[in-house]
């Protein structure tokens, strides 16, 4: 008798299992687990786990560049190979970029990033926040459109006045600006600038193709609706991107007057066949130096063709150590999800065992848009933060896909640059 109540109740929790509908999307952007979602995370967790053996063995045996990078397995097998410019791929959205954001306590600030696309094109800026004068930007912005000029040697990125070299693998940079630069929301104030500085590091860096956790990759993948077509766009979609933390010293010459500069942060290096910013929904991402020595970045990305809701991140010890973020409770749809990033809010985040509670106070903000569409809005927030108690200095950088385009009052770009960039 009970074993045919049992066997009655065990069809009908399968017949309702089977019948369930997947929830709708927060939003229509932000997927939520569906019916089968433990046993894809399950199987994902395998997937990635072998994928690293993989890496180990492809690293042992010093085999060259991977084609089928990232989830595990890595683009190149040495620094030397990563840490340098990257030959552009055939497609005319192929894109090789690098990326600085560094802050003191003292309120210095510098973001500068070069994106190198084809035909010369290179989305490129910087920015230098100077305590007593303001915040100088380069005289395109908001618009990052630039080109590179025969003075630019092979080793060298940037265009227009910034070089950002590679003078050591994984350990040294050199940042160099001459040229005009505006007070920024005051274009009509300009001033003549020189920028020398040093980036360094002797931390590790952080390789997303390889060290993310792999049980918060899953969850993410396995909230999305799989089908041969998504499987498609994430190997599509697939970029190497790895970042570091360090220090830059060096001096800023603005017209007559000298100043001499520490600041710490990150930087960060991109490759890949192609980036399409139509593809990107908006993300957060918080780079953060403590008093103590500990070292943070975190954030979540939504790029609904593959995840509409990705977190990634890591922390340095103050021993130097590193390890990834396993789970980060900020949600995108809950914050600034209009175009209007917070500018007073907090987030816990989990990384080794230990949880991390961030309060996040933004003290200023530039904005800037990438792409000849103007495809994609960024938002740099100068910040002060709070971990667990203990004071921190950095950034917060939002970014939001943008559908207005380009203004006419900014194309006013030669008809065959044009035509050229338009194929992207």
């Amino acid at each position: 008798m009970y074993e045919y109540i049992s066997i009655a109740v065990l069809i009908i929790i399968l017949f309702r299992f089977l019948n369930r509908q997947n929830p709708p999307s927060v939003l229509s952007v932000y997927s939520r687990p569906g019916k089968y979602y433990y046993l894809k995370v399950a199987f994902l967790f395998l997937i990635l786990q072998l994928r690293k053996v993989q890496t180990s063995l492809r690293k042992q045996n010093k085999s060259q560049h991977s084609k089928k990078s990232g989830y595990g397995i890595k683009s190149r097998a040495t620094i030397e190979e990563m840490d340098c410019p990257q030959t552009l791929s055939d497609h005319p959205k192929a894109i090789d970029a690098v990326y600085f954001n560094m802050a003191s306590p003292k309120g210095w600030h510098l973001i500068t990033g070069t994106a190198t696309r084809p035909h010369g094109v290179v989305n490129g800026f910087l920015f230098i926040q100077v305590p007593g004068l303001g915040l100088l930007s380069t005289p395109k912005l908001p618009d990052t459109l630039m080109f590179r000029d025969e003075t630019y040697k092979p080793e060298e990125y940037g265009a227009e006045g910034i070089r950002l070299v590679p003078f050591q693998p994984m350990r040294v940079w050199r940042l160099q600006y001459n040229g005009k630069m505006i007070l920024n929301n005051h274009p009509e104030e300009t001033f003549d600038v020189r920028l020398n500085a040093v980036w360094s590091s002797a931390l590790p860096y952080f390789d997303f193709d390889t060290d993310m956790d792999a049980l918060s990759v899953s969850k993410s993948m396995s909230v999305e609706r799989w089908s041969r077509d998504y499987f498609s766009s994430l190997r599509n979609f697939h970029q190497t991107h790895y970042e570091q933390h360090g220090d830059m010293h060096g001096q800023l010459h603005i017209n007559d007057r000298l100043y001499s500069f520490k600041m710490s942060g990150v930087r960060d290096h991109s490759y890949g066949e192609k980036r399409e910013w139509k593809n990107f929904h908006r993300y957060v991402l918080h780079f953060i130096t403590l008093e103590d020595g500990r070292r943070i970045s975190v954030g979540v990305v939504s790029t609904p063709v593959t995840f509409s809701r990705v977190e990634i991140g890591y922390i340095y010890l103050a021993d130097g150590s590193l390890i990834p973020v396993a789970y980060c409770s900020l949600q995108l749809h809950q914050h600034g999800e209009k175009g209007n990033p917070p500018t007073d809010y907090g987030f816990t985040v989990s990384a080794g065992g230990q949880l991390y509670t961030i309060q996040v106070e933004v003290t200023s903000s530039a904005e800037f848009f990438i792409g000849w569409e103007w495809e994609t809005r960024i938002v740099e927030q100068f910040a002060r933060f709070t971990v667990n108690g203990v004071k921190g200095w950095g950034a917060a950088e939002w970014q939001y896909r943008h559908l207005e385009g380009r203004p006419a009052a900014v194309s006013q770009l030669d008809p065959v640059w044009t035509r050229d960039i338009n194929k992207g």
